[in-house]
């Protein structure tokens, strides 16, 4: 079931894009991993949307879409400074933020994961955040380029969505019809009834 606004947001985008989607896919380091610390590794963690899409080849077949819904945004290079530093990100440690792009083993027990449940060895990473924070930008070519997120992310696509991409879009796909889903009735009501969700300061 999803709970969170924007993982419902991304799942019916998604959809309507032509993906197959399953929610909240646990995954998480297995003790006989090496490089396994109980301390780092000793609890599961879940990816938001698995989507796939049956005819698409290469990256975009698979998308493993991870959401962070923080009301102050989520900006990936800020991100990237905080975990560099080791310092707190959005009121938590940076590192944890993103496990599986900072974590080798996270990393691995993604990979794997992904691969069991689509076959894939090589798919997209997305993040979708509620918009990008102070200073923050989509352009993702600072963490492929970086010395360890860059390594945790190699043969992968990387992709940064924001609420307002993805609903401007919704909106866009609505018509008279009755939509078959709560987000997509939700952007049909609004546009029906001619009010303007988006604050001025977006």
């Amino acid at each position: 079931m999803v709970e969170d606004v924007l993982e419902q947001v991304v799942d019916d985008w998604l959809r309507r894009e032509g993906y197959f989607t399953r929610t909240n896919v646990r995954f998480g380091p297995r003790k006989h991993e090496p490089d396994f610390i109980a301390k780092e590794h000793n609890q599961q963690s879940d990816l938001d949307v698995l989507a796939v899409k049956p005819p698409a080849t290469g990256p975009d077949r698979v998308w493993a879409v991870s959401c962070k819904a923080m009301q102050a945004g989520f900006s990936p290079n800020r991100w990237l400074a905080a975990a560099d530093a080791d310092r707190v990100y959005n009121g938590k440690a940076a590192r944890k933020h993103l496990r599986e792009l900072w974590d080798p083993v996270w990393n691995a027990s993604l990979r794997a994961r992904v691969r069991e449940l689509t076959g894939a060895e090589s798919f997209t990473y997305v993040l979708a955040v509620t918009r990008l924070g102070p200073s923050g930008t989509s352009d993702v070519s600072s963490l492929l380029d970086h010395e360890v997120v860059g390594s945790n992310l190699r043969g992968l696509a990387m992709r940064v969505l924001t609420f307002g991409q993805l609903w401007g879009e919704l909106q866009a796909y609505v018509n008279e019809q009755i939509e078959p889903s709560h987000v997509g009735r939700l952007a049909e009501l609004l546009r029906a009834s001619q009010l303007d969700p988006k604050p001025s300061n977006w």
